[in-house]
């Protein structure tokens, strides 16, 4: 069982994140809480936890230096998980530097995220009391980017990109390994436990526990990324190498028959798992998560929990082509345009109608146009909640329709909820937009932020992106995330001792004197001037 270490100067924060958890339910257990560094490093000897969950800015002795402290005073010190109210570039940096196992805001804390740190935890420990051979496998979740692999996967398993240039820019700038031989989605569904008297945060809870189980499982034996879809459905994207590609039903299965046991024995929990068809190009992700879904929906109670696509690669075809409506559907989203979205929704519910033998491309249509709204909007998960609202499973009630007119009729609903909301909340949406990127450069900056890899990332268009930053936030998207990089590195010239060409590195500039060219053009003065600058004042 994991030990926690507790440690907040705010009472409030520590009952909350006590409470937030049933840790019993995960194999962990606080074992103690502290109210400032100095008390915790006391109690770290004392009780010598497995974790410590600790905040950053604190009284006496900060959540850093407690960190620090601890990891040159222990040969096999805890691991830390460091919260803050602040989403400081500097003391990101620092935590990712000291091998930090996550860094959580606060004032966004969720059961989910304080979860997943706690899971990420527990994986780092398992490692250090059994070192598995090196075999290669994907990264898992790179510092806090976990949202974008999920936006990103779901775009490729619903055909939204418009051309792979396009995926191939998204997928280097989050780090996504595609240099596999070749690929297959197994769709993963969970029984509708709704039924059984649970409470939905019990649900949620499960849900959430029984997909990181099954990621753990898997990726012992096999690479791959998990992509949650709802609160039944996950997707597993196995990645295939060269020995593996020509066996893939034999390697596959045998990791999802152990997925399977490990999830029941666990969780009581009767997984289905069904393999779509193998596929090379990642951009034909699409045609695996078609067929994978389209053999769940035609197995018979002769099947086990595992099954494969039969057809070939060839035989995935009809799948709902959003070709035609996908480049008027972006434009009318980025552009908040109501009128443009009644007109465009109304033709897919109309051709969903005309084809009421279609059910599944139907639904693939539905699902993407509610990834749309989702992903677009920056509070699209509160709009469309509340478009649905009056149903028991809000949005997700798409799931239960069970012919292509409910579908329809559901579009009709999503369409009709979202232009009474553009309509009213049509102010204010970019400022929020331009928020969000904002944040993600400063959670990013050792990165090279292009403009084309930011706009990848969030589904704009580059010239839509680039209007944006230059109506919305007063400046040109270069010049701020320039601004921002310079404010970094003046930090780093204040607070530490480094040579100006680490600072290009570690702030993603091409070299030391396009670096150094940057400074003198924001500042007026070159670096080495600046840091003299410090010594005298």
């Amino acid at each position: 069982m994991t030990g926690i270490l507790l440690v907040d100067d705010e009472p409030l924060v520590l009952v909350g994140i006590q409470s937030m958890l049933k840790w019993e339910d995960y194999d962990a257990q606080v074992v103690g809480t502290a109210r400032n560094g100095a008390q915790a490093l006391e109690l770290i000897g004392q009780l010598r936890p497995d974790l410590v969950i600790a905040d950053i800015k604190m009284p006496v002795m900060d959540g850093l230096t407690l960190m620090e402290t601890v990891q040159e005073s222990y040969q096999n010190p805890p691991l830390f998980i460091l919260l803050t109210s602040f989403e400081e570039f500097s003391f990101v940096k620092k935590a990712i530097n000291r091998q930090a196992v996550d860094y959580l805001i606060k004032l966004e804390l969720t059961q989910q995220a304080l979860l997943g740190a706690l899971r990420k935890a527990q994986e780092r420990l398992a490692a250090r009391g059994h070192a598995e051979p090196a075999r290669r496998r994907p990264p898992s979740e790179r510092f806090g980017m976990q949202p974008f692999y999920d936006r990103f996967f779901i775009r490729l398993f619903n055909n939204l990109f418009e051309n792979e240039e396009q995926m191939r820019a998204q997928q280097k700038e989050l780090g996504v390994d595609f240099s596999f031989d070749a690929y297959a989605v197994c769709y993963c569904e969970l029984p509708d436990l709704a039924a059984q008297s649970m409470g939905e945060e019990r649900l949620m809870n499960l849900y959430s526990s029984t997909t990181r189980m099954a990621w753990e499982t898997a990726t012992r034996f096999m690479a791959c990324y998990i992509t949650p879809l709802d609160p039944r459905h996950f997707n597993i994207t196995f990645c295939l190498s060269e020995q593996e590609a020509p066996i893939y039903r034999e390697a596959v299965g045998g990791v999802l028959d152990k997925v399977v046991e490990v999830v029941y024995n666990y969780f009581s929990v009767r997984l289905l798992c069904s393999v779509g068809c193998k596929v090379i190009p990642p951009l034909e992700l699409s045609s695996s998560y078609y067929t994978a879904r389209l053999r769940l929906s035609e197995r018979g109670p002769e099947d086990g929990a595992v099954t494969f696509f039969e057809g070939g690669g060839a035989d995935a075809g009809n799948l709902f082509d959003m070709a035609q409506y996908r480049e008027p559907l972006t434009r009318a989203f980025e552009d908040q345009d109501a009128g443009a979205l009644v007109q465009i929704m109304g033709s897919i519910a109309q051709g969903i109608r005309a084809w009421p033998a279609r059910r599944l491309q139907a639904m693939d249509a539905a699902c993407n146009l509610l990834f749309l709204c989702l992903s677009q909007f920056t509070d699209g998960e509160k709009i469309v909640s509340q478009i649905f609202s009056g149903e028991p499973e809000g949005y997700r009630c798409i799931y239960r329709r069970r012919s292509c007119q409910e579908i329809a009729d559901w579009i009709d609903a999503l369409r009709a909820g979202l232009v009474q909301a553009l309509r009213s909340q049509r102010r204010g949406y970019k400022d929020q937009i331009i928020r969000q990127i904002k944040g993600y450069i400063q959670a990013n900056l050792g990165q090279r932020l292009t403009l084309n890899n930011v706009a990848a990332v969030f589904g704009f268009s580059p010239n839509y992106l680039s209007q944006l930053f230059a109506r919305q936030a007063e400046c040109s998207f270069v010049e701020y995330v320039n601004g921002e990089k310079i404010r970094a590195a003046k930090e780093m010239m204040r607070e530490e001792h480094v040579k100006f060409y680490e600072i290009a590195e570690r702030l993603g500039f091409e070299n030391a004197f396009y670096f150094s060219k940057v400074f003198k053009k924001i500042e007026g003065c070159s670096p080495r001037e600046y840091v003299q600058r410090l010594k005298q004042d």
